[in-house]
């Protein structure tokens, strides 16, 4: 498995999408399962308010009940002994409700005739008689008691006061017997905070307007929930069964909380696990790639420089690095065997020059290795490689602030796609130096073939070969040139290798000539077709570098004559002239001088006339 479908698979699998898709699962299957014990819980505080209240009532009916089934409350309903009644269970007025631990306690007969009543604010000991008349008047329009048999009512009423838990009860003898004499009534206030205390719960009774239009159904309970409550709403029935308020209970949302809680801690768990990952793999990734890469362009760099290339120190694998180093050291090998098979010849006249030649096309064919090489060891800066072997070893400190945990956290995950795209391009990069360094062995490869043999020839298409070497060449050189490239087609008989490789050496000696202008670099081709005279096409090359003196417009083209005078060597354009000569044709340059460009013409015979020779 190649480098980086590595470094990508263990990147994005690891981390990105275990990440995404813990958190979706974690969103869609554990927050609503917390979501729904909420929503139980609600419901259940909903249910234990309404049994308060109903417990609340139950205590107010049990005392009620005492009264009304007993002898002495039938005959003082009846009008026997009324006022032994009254001195011996109902005076004083006020002891004898609050003995009773209720607001209100009323004697009436069955047609809302007082009999005697008292109302009492427990805490003030203030007089509240007309709550001892509105209950009377309620109780006119629940004849509970008077149904056959009697029954006992309780429940909510409203009273000008606020909401009262009411008990009305028949009259009738100690053993239940008899025709109800009248009824009695017992309110008590409806106590907000005792009921809370209850129920642990918070709740309101939000009352109707006087002829409210609610739903009747009091078993219906809805459900909202808000940023801090879950709130349960249904209809509180008064006494009578009518619609008389909204029961709201509002119940935190402390279970939710703790889930989103629990959620948010797993996926930070998650996180820090894959920024420590995400440490392990840059870590893997300086050892595996980084210093080989190093290693391989220090190498390419020495190698470019000297005549003898050594086999690169790079251990055996199946990535690219490896392939890479593979493909150079087979190259070394093969150009070392050259350079001996062309000493072995020196017989053959001019066979020191070939070979001379094949080692700076060589060097020429080494020089974008060593430049991609360069460009991927500057795509990971050592300032950001230990920025983020700092950031790894700072986050995995518990104590470390939040504020820097997340900024820390924000670079990680940036530099993960960082290394990501770093791991892409570089494989791409040597992808490039591969390509590179095959053009070299097949060079290697034809130009020894020299040392034993004659040049082969066949037929090129020349306009489409411009097109090819020339755009390969410059983009190799990482020059922004505006290129002008013929639309004349020409076929020639040549030899494709040698003729590849002279275009190269003339484009580069013009971009060459045009480092550090001002100006944008520009090289304009241009063919001529044969004219009847020499049947030679010629192929222009014009640039507008340095330009060339007079004097040196045929010096350039001997051994060791350079046409920049800040630079040594002169080897290009000469071997270009004795491979030319080789293939049948010549090469030569025009310049108006310094400053005004240059212009270097290649002649090559056309395919018609060496058809017409060969005949």
């Amino acid at each position: 498995m190649r480098i980086a479908s590595k470094i990508n698979a263990a990147l994005f699998a690891a981390f990105a999408c275990g990440t995404l898709v813990s958190t979706a699962i974690l969103h869609t299957t554990i927050q609503p399962r917390f979501d729904e014990i909420e929503r139980a819980g609600a419901l259940a505080d909903h249910k234990r308010v309404i049994e308060a209240l109903d417990t609340f009532t139950d205590k107010l009916e049990t005392a009620t009940h005492d009264y009304a089934y007993w002898d002495q409350s039938y005959q003082f309903i009846q009008g026997e002994n009324v006022k032994e009644f009254i001195a011996s269970n109902l005076e004083p007025d006020f002891k004898a409700v609050e003995n009773l631990g209720v607001n209100a306690l009323v004697f009436a007969k069955n047609d809302g005739t007082i009999i005697w009543g008292e109302a009492f604010d427990l805490e003030t000991q203030n007089s509240i008689d007309y709550v001892v008349k509105e209950l009377t008047a309620f109780s006119l329009t629940t004849p509970g008691h008077l149904a056959s048999p009697p029954v006992e009512e309780q429940g909510l009423v409203r009273t000008s006061r606020g909401l009262a838990l009411v008990a009305i009860a028949p009259v009738l003898k100690s053993d239940g017997s008899g025709t109800p004499a009248g009824k009695v009534i017992s309110a008590k206030m409806l106590d907000f905070g005792a009921v809370r205390t209850l129920t642990g719960v918070d709740f309101s009774i939000d009352v109707f307007p006087e002829r409210p239009e609610a739903p009747a159904d009091k078993d219906a309970v809805s459900v909202e929930s808000n940023a801090k409550y879950v709130v349960t709403s249904s209809v509180a029935h008064d006494l009578a069964g009518k619609p008389l308020a909204y029961l709201k209970v509002y119940s935190s949302r402390d279970v939710s909380t703790a889930g989103a809680m629990a959620i948010k801690s797993a996926i930070s768990m998650m996180v820090l696990a894959g920024l420590a990952a995400i440490g392990v793999l840059w870590l893997y990734l300086r050892k595996a790639v980084v210093s080989r890469i190093e290693s391989l362009k220090w190498h390419f760099s020495t190698a470019g420089e000297s005549g003898t290339i050594q086999a690169a120190p790079i251990g055996t694998g199946n990535d690219e690095i490896s392939n890479l180093a593979e493909s150079f050291n087979t190259m070394a090998n093969q150009v070392n065997h050259l350079r001996d098979a062309v000493a072995d010849g020196a017989y053959m006249s001019g066979l020191s020059e070939w070979a001379a030649g094949t080692l700076h096309n060589v060097r020429n064919g080494l020089v974008p290795v060593a430049a991609t090489t360069w460009r991927i060891e500057k795509l990971f800066d050592s300032t950001w490689l230990r920025n983020v072997e700092t950031a790894v070893s700072e986050i995995k400190n518990p104590d470390l602030q939040p504020e820097r945990r997340r900024k820390l956290e924000a670079f990680l995950a940036g530099s993960a796609a960082r290394i990501s795209g770093f791991a892409k391009e570089a494989a791409g990069l040597t992808n490039e130096i591969n390509s590179a360094t095959k053009s070299v062995l097949e060079m290697v490869a034809e130009f020894e073939s020299y040392a034993h043999r004659k040049t082969e020839f066949e037929d090129i298409e020349l306009l489409s070969l411009l097109q090819t070497v020339a755009q390969s060449t410059i983009a190799a050189q990482g020059k922004n040139v505006d290129l002008v490239l013929p639309s004349t087609p020409a076929n020639v008989r040549g030899n494709g290798i040698i003729l590849r490789q002279v275009i190269s050496n003339v484009i580069i000696n013009a971009i060459e000539a045009m480092d550090g202008q001002e100006t944008r670099c520009r090289i304009a081709v241009s063919i001529e077709p044969p004219v009847k005279s020499d049947g030679f096409v010629r192929i222009a090359f014009a640039d507008n570098g340095e330009g060339i003196s007079a004097d040196r417009l045929t010096a350039i083209f001997q051994r060791g004559v350079s046409t920049r005078h800040t630079r040594s060597g002169g080897l290009g354009l000469h071997w270009c002239a004795n491979a030319l000569k080789v293939l049948g044709g010549t090469i030569h340059a025009e310049s108006e001088g310094p400053g005004y460009g240059a212009q270097f013409i290649i002649e090559l015979p056309s395919l018609e006339t060496t058809s017409r020779k060969a005949a």
